[in-house]
């Protein structure tokens, strides 16, 4: 927390060196000037950045990677479990800044059997969330809840409500 809260205070630091570089309060009003940031701002900056950028999170291939091996699975099981390629999973795994569908994202979740919480933190990797304004994420969610963890049944029960599957993986019926 030291080094976190250390970037926090160069940032401070940088926006008022900012301000003070490009903000002309004449008359009580706030114009800011069309000249270029100093040298030592645009330095500054590109250090914090840095610094920043080493504080990310973790990407949506990090995430799932870890999970599966924390979990002791066979990435060849939860894939072809999730309804994935093995293409389309070479593709995330491969590729750090690559973000799949959310519906691909909570097949994940259904086949690793991660809680509400742990799929809320893996699907927010890939940029998604659960809207509590949207039906489709309400089934979702109150299935993760009860631990409804067969992408199947949680695939028959979405299309019996009229929406998509997660996945266009199905049992042979």
């Amino acid at each position: 927390m030291k080094n976190e809260r250390e970037t926090i205070e160069a940032l401070l630091k940088l926006v008022n060196l900012y301000i003070d570089d490009n903000c002309d309060e004449s008359g009580g009003i706030r114009h800011f000037r069309h000249q270029p940031t100093s040298n030592a701002t645009k330095q500054a900056l590109k250090n914090i950045i840095k610094t920043v950028l080493n504080f990310r999170s973790k990407t949506f291939s990090e995430r799932l990677v870890e999970l599966i091996e924390k979990r002791g699975y066979k990435p060849a099981d939860i894939y072809l479990n999730a309804g994935v390629t093995k293409q389309h999973f070479s593709k995330i795994r491969t590729n750090p800044d690559y973000h799949p569908s959310k519906e691909t994202a909570l097949a994940f979740a259904i086949v690793l059997q991660l809680t509400i919480e742990e799929t809320r933190e893996l699907i927010s990797s890939a940029g998604f969330t659960l809207s509590s304004s949207n039906r489709r994420d309400l089934v979702v969610e109150c299935l993760i809840k009860e631990r409804v963890y067969d992408i199947d049944i949680v695939n028959d029960i979405l299309d019996e409500l009229g929406f998509s599957p997660l996945t266009n993986r199905r049992n042979n019926k």
